[in-house]
This record gives C-alpha cells, sequence and structure tokens, in this order.
C-alpha cells in the first residue's frame, strides 16, 4: 500500500490503517501527541481531521476494541482527547473540549440513550 499523505503524519496514520484494529503497536497516543505539538499546514490539518475521525469511530463502532486503548490517562489534559478514548466509548467524556469535526461524531451518554 503507498502512503499519499503527509510524510509528518505518516506514524499516526500507520497505527490507525495497520495496527488500530489488531492491536499490536500501541502507540497511537504518542503519535497523536507529537503532532499536537506540530504548526501543521491546512492540507495537513484536514488530513489529520480524517484520521482522528477514524480513531473516533473505532472506538465508538466496534465492538472488540484494545483494552490499553481504553485506558485513561488522568495525569494528561482532557483537551488531549486521545489519552482518554475510554471516557469517550462510555460517553462521559466533555464534548466541548472536542474539536468541532469529533464533536459532530461523538455520542455523550445522555445522547447515546435517548
Amino acid at each position: 500500500m503507498v502512503y499519499h499523505g503527509s510524510t509528518r503524519l505518516r506514524g499516526y496514520s500507520e497505527e490507525i490503517y495497520f495496527a488500530l484494529e489488531i492491536g499490536e503497536r500501541p502507540t497511537l497516543r504518542q503519535a497523536r501527541s507529537r503532532i499536537s505539538a506540530m504548526k501543521l499546514m491546512p492540507e495537513e490539518q484536514n488530513e489529520l481531521a480524517e484520521l482522528d475521525e477514524c480513531v473516533m469511530d473505532h472506538i465508538l463502532n466496534f465492538e472488540d476494541v484494545q483494552a490499553y486503548l481504553l485506558e485513561d490517562f488522568d495525569s494528561r489534559p482532557l483537551t488531549h482527547w486521545w489519552w482518554h478514548l475510554g471516557k469517550l466509548r462510555a460517553g462521559t467524556y466533555p464534548a466541548h473540549l472536542l474539536p468541532p469535526h469529533l464533536r459532530a461524531i461523538y455520542r455523550p451518554a445522555a445522547q447515546a440513550v435517548a
């Protein structure tokens, strides 16, 4: 498979497309943290939004999510949503802290049961 996206987002992309479902490389959070510190070009921002949506979709909609992905790291800021995937899956993450593109697909617990 040939990767056509940003070189700077390659590691995060690989974590999502090749390792997320099988759980072989638990470095998704570290890769996303490195990206959060970067100044991204507009096309990279768009690509990152799509990659983030893939993570959110997996966490919210797949039955067999690797247990380590659902471990929350309370020592990390809530604004870094990728460290709080368990809260996202449970619907207890504060939706207002998500970027707009993820807020649009997130289902807080109150909405999920409605």
